[in-house]
Parts: structure tokens; C-alpha cells; sequence
């Protein structure tokens, strides 16, 4: 299943708009997280129009930023932050506050679930310290391999 997250009632109903018109089922909610809607649709859709949904929808996701930043702007009492929830091994979770212009960065770069692998990545090798690199490691592995005893 695919699903697109928009910050915005506006973006949203234009984006439900546009899939209606295309004949495109999908599901929409509000996340529990506040003011995020989000747009659900079937893994069997085909490549094509996967493309040209993700095009429609990079669209309306800037649209969305750009109202959001503006509400922001004018209520001072608003807030603009971005942060990732990190899953550590012993099943706590731990908050990992982004400044929202990177993480918009971010993610106009990569997807959700890649940027999450990076995330994963770096909790690991917090709680699990590797003191050498990928590549010494390796040799050390291929070196420990060919190793006989006589």
C-alpha cells in the first residue's frame, strides 16, 4: 500500500480531487499526529501512473508546506519543527528533533523509508560502537577466512 502524508485540508482535498478524476480508489485519515492527513492507495497500481501520482503529489506536498509556513508566519505562537522517532533495541523510543529545512531537504531527496534505514542505521552503531570501518572489517573477515593453521 502506498501512502502519502499532506499537512493541509487544502492540499489535501485537491489531491483527492485530482485521484477522483484519474478513477483512482484511495483512503484517506488523520493521522494521530495533529494536522497530518494522509492518502492511502493499492500496491497494484501500475509503474506508470505510480509516477504520475508521485508527481501530482510533490505538488501538493510543497503546496502544503507553503501554507503551512505561512499559517506559521502569521501565528507567532505556531511552531516549525521536524524531528524522527527512533526505535532503540530494548524497544524504547527516543525523539530526535531535525531543523524542519533539513528534514525537508531530506526528504525532497529520499524516501521515507530509505531516510528510516539511515536513521536505524546510525541508532545501531550508537548502542553497538564498531570502532573500524566497513572496509577493515571486511579485510579482517576475508583475512580471518583464508587463514589455515598448520
Amino acid at each position: 500500500m502506498y501512502e502519502y502524508i499532506l499537512f493541509h485540508e487544502k492540499p489535501l482535498q485537491l489531491f483527492s480531487d485530482w485521484l477522483k478524476e484519474k478513477g483512482i480508489a484511495f483512503e484517506t485519515g488523520k493521522e494521530h499526529v495533529e494536522n497530518n492527513y494522509v492518502i492511502k492507495l493499492s500496491a497494484d497500481l501500475d509503474d506508470d501512473l505510480i509516477d504520475e501520482i508521485e508527481e501530482k503529489y510533490d505538488t501538493y506536498m510543497e503546496m502544503s508546506e507553503e501554507i503551512v509556513t505561512q499559517e506559521d508566519k502569521e501565528n507567532d505562537d505556531g511552531y516549525h519543527m521536524a524531528g524522527v522517532v527512533v526505535t532503540l533495541k530494548d524497544g524504547s523510543i527516543s525523539y530526535a528533533d531535525i531543523d524542519p529545512d533539513v528534514m525537508s531537504r531530506v526528504i525532497d531527496a529520499i524516501t521515507p523509508a530509505e531516510f528510516t534505514e539511515i536513521v536505524n542505521a546510525v541508532a545501531d552503531a550508537v548502542e553497538n560502537p564498531q570502532p573500524k570501518n566497513f572496509c577493515q572489517r571486511f579485510r579482517e573477515d576475508e583475512v580471518d577466512e583464508n587463514f589455515i593453521i598448520p
